[in-house]
């Protein structure tokens, strides 16, 4: 009897961990929030802008893949729950996300594999990755310097036309190689009309104060309202929606003698849903930055640093689950967003792509005054699911065209 009860201790946990859609996306937007921290170690004075979602969502399809100790550590790493009913969890994600969009928000989600003609993937994986994540299989040869080539163009088409052309050139030249065996690539397109549009005339030129006091004077948007607002000592954060408040727009703005260092060394999953949760509809005096970010980063060492080396390792990575051996290991995440703030609404555009090769050297009441003048976080959620669909910040404005 002792021994049966031991059983059932150690199995308890894992009868419990199965997630709902919900808890994948609170999975995901810990990552997200853990990625913001490992993030301000990187171009900490410049634009940042990044998907997440994205993010998540590509490696999850890796994920599927991993065994043993690699998948544990990428588990870890992204907040992926290990019990079997993730990958089903994860599709209901993306299926709520997706629904009931028509006529609020734009929202496009596409994902794709690109595999090595003749390479053999278990029949399990490829169905797995398209039952789940509805990925578009095509079979190409990396092995052809001509035929790769073609290959990186045709990928970089699709991003294209995934995400309304904002993402252009998501993979340079050397970014695949003779030993790659699979790309997995996720796309997002978001467009989005504010709830209430600011008004083209209320737009005026105002000063923005760079981190070293540095003013510059770009154009500012200007509007009062209603919003969702949360205030302390240390921040001031508003909830601006977009029609049929699907979404909305969040951004954390450090008091003026609060240095963003400070505000990003506290902004943790914790910090951002007790900020949520806090916030009250508030009448606000709001100016606002138009603004565009565009960014592009391989995200492989930030990724193998927060804890999954791992899966880049050509002599420990274990994905077996995508071809029954211990023969592919990842090289690249590279990842690309586009965001664009202005009077009518935002458009934002972000694409991941994950290579993998084979385990060989690679060839190389008064209104509440919100003025967002010095650098502030911001991200869109989905106001369905919770999830951080786009997430970055705004050192130095620079107009949308």
């Amino acid at each position: 009897m002792k021994t049966i009860l031991c059983l059932l201790c150690c199995l308890f946990p894992l009868l419990v961990t199965a997630h709902t859609p919900k808890e994948v996306a609170e999975g995901n937007n810990k990552f997200a929030l853990s990625l913001f921290h490992r993030m301000q170690g990187i171009t900490a004075n410049e634009n940042q802008c990044w998907s997440p979602f994205s993010i998540s969502t590509a490696l999850a399809m890796v994920y599927a893949g991993a065994r043993n100790e690699t998948a544990l550590q990428m588990s870890r790493t992204l907040n992926f729950d290990p019990s079997e009913t993730f990958h089903n969890d994860f599709r209901k994600l993306l299926k709520r996300v997706d629904e009931g969009t028509e006529g609020k928000i734009r929202l496009n989600i596409a994902n794709g594999l690109w595999a090595q003609r003749g390479f053999e993937f278990l029949d399990a994986y490829l169905a797995l990755t398209h039952s789940g994540y509805g990925s578009e299989l095509k079979n190409v040869d990396f092995t052809d310097n001509a035929a790769r080539e073609k290959t990186r163009i045709d990928i970089n088409t699709w991003v294209e036309r995934k995400t309304n052309d904002r993402i252009k050139d998501l993979l340079g030249r050397g970014d695949l190689n003779s030993m790659t065996r699979l790309v997995l690539v996720n796309a997002i397109y978001f467009y989005g009309d504010w709830a209430e549009p600011f008004k083209k005339e209320s737009t005026r030129p105002d000063e923005f104060s760079l981190t070293d006091g540095t003013l510059i004077t770009v154009p500012f948007m200007n509007r009062q309202d209603r919003y969702g607002y949360y205030e302390d000592p240390e921040i001031q954060a508003i909830e601006i929606p977009y029609r049929g408040n699907r979404a909305s727009m969040v951004i954390f703005l450090p008091k003026k003698n609060k240095p963003m260092k400070a505000f990003a060394d506290s902004f943790d999953f914790n910090h951002y849903g007790e900020m949520m949760d806090s916030m009250k509809f508030t009448d606000v005096r709001l100016s606002l930055p138009k603004f565009r970010v565009d960014f592009k980063l391989d995200l492989s060492g930030t990724l193998s640093a927060m804890g999954m080396p791992l899966a880049f390792s050509q002599e420990g990575a274990d994905f077996s689950g995508m071809t029954g051996k211990r023969d592919l290991f990842i090289s690249n995440v590279i990842h690309q967003a586009f965001v664009s703030v202005d009077e009518k609404g935002t458009e934002a555009a972000a694409a991941t792509a994950v290579t993998m090769c084979m385990m060989a050297a690679p060839d190389k009441v008064r209104p509440v005054v919100f003025n967002a003048d010095h650098p502030f976080v911001f991200l869109i959620r989905d106001n369905e699911t919770g999830s951080i669909l786009f997430m970055g910040k705004i050192m130095k404005p620079v107009t949308p065209e």
